[in-house]
C-alpha cells in the first residue's frame, strides 16, 4: 500500500488514508460523535459499518473506549487493508475486523439479527448526479452506482436485532429518500439533527439520523452547530 498519509487522531489512534482517494471528512467525525452521544450500554454491544471505507466511525468508536464489538462491510479491497492497516498499528485489531463484501449480499457474511446497531455514511448522489469517473473508488463512495439507501435499509432490517438502530449520516436535499426507504423496510426515523456549518438557525446540507427497526412513530427534531456535532 503506497502513499499511505497517516493521521494521528488522539494518542492511541492512527487512521492511514491515501490522499485524493481513501479519506474521510467531516460527516463520517459528526456520525461517530452522534453514536456516542445517543447509545447508552455501550459495553459489550456489536455493531457493524456499513460501507465503511478506511473505517473511520468503528475506528473512533473503540479510541472511545467504551467496549463495542466492530465490524466494517466494505466492496473495495484497498479501502478495507488501510482500515484493517489503522486497527492493527492503533492496537484495536481485537475489536474492529473488517470484511470485503457487497452490502445488498450481507446475507453471505452475517446472520441475520446478529448486530445491535448499525452506522453508515451512505453514497449521498443519485447515478446520474454530478461528475463520475466510471466506476473509481470515489465514484462508488458518492454515488449509488453499486448501492442506493434502500438497499442499506434493506440490510439493516436483516442484520439488526428486533428494536435495534441505524444511525445515518446524510444529505437534507435527498431527505425525502431517506424517509421512503425507512418506511418501506419497517423503520421509523426516531432521532434527527440538523447540522448547520454557521451560526444559527442557518442552512443545513447534512443531517445524523437514528432509525429503529419495527417501531412506532416519533420523530424529534433538533439542530445544531457542525462543530459542536463534531465535538470540537
Amino acid at each position: 500500500m503506497e502513499s499511505l498519509k497517516p493521521e494521528k487522531v488522539s494518542e492511541t489512534l492512527t487512521v492511514y488514508q491515501k490522499p485524493g482517494v481513501f479519506s474521510y471528512g467531516t460527516d463520517a467525525v459528526m456520525l461517530a460523535r452522534y453514536v456516542l452521544k445517543n447509545v447508552s450500554g455501550l459495553n459489550s454491544k456489536e455493531m457493524c459499518d456499513l460501507c465503511t471505507g478506511t473505517g473511520i466511525v468503528p475506528l473512533l468508536l473503540c479510541d472511545a473506549n467504551v467496549g463495542i464489538d466492530c465490524t466494517g462491510l466494505e466492496i473495495n479491497g484497498e479501502a478495507c487493508e488501510i482500515a484493517a492497516k489503522s486497527a492493527k498499528d492503533s492496537g484495536y485489531a481485537d475489536r474492529f475486523k473488517v470484511i470485503q463484501g457487497d452490502v445488498k449480499l450481507c446475507k453471505q457474511h452475517f446472520d441475520s439479527e446478529q448486530f445491535d446497531f448499525l452506522t453508515c455514511n451512505p453514497p449521498y448522489m443519485t447515478a446520474n448526479c454530478g461528475k463520475m469517473c466510471d466506476f473509481d473508488y470515489k465514484t462508488i463512495a458518492r454515488h449509488e452506482v453499486l448501492c442506493n439507501i434502500d438497499d442499506i435499509f434493506k440490510a439493516a432490517f436483516y442484520l439488526l436485532r428486533t428494536g435495534g438502530d441505524i444511525f445515518i449520516v446524510y444529505r437534507t436535499d435527498r431527505l425525502e429518500s431517506l424517509f421512503a426507504a425507512a418506511y418501506n423496510n419497517r423503520f421509523s426515523i426516531k432521532n434527527m439533527t440538523l447540522a448547520c456549518s454557521g451560526e444559527l438557525p442557518g442552512t443545513s446540507k447534512l443531517a445524523v439520523c437514528r432509525a429503529k427497526k419495527d417501531a412506532a412513530e416519533g420523530l424529534k427534531l433538533e439542530i445544531a452547530r457542525t462543530d459542536e456535532l463534531c465535538g470540537k
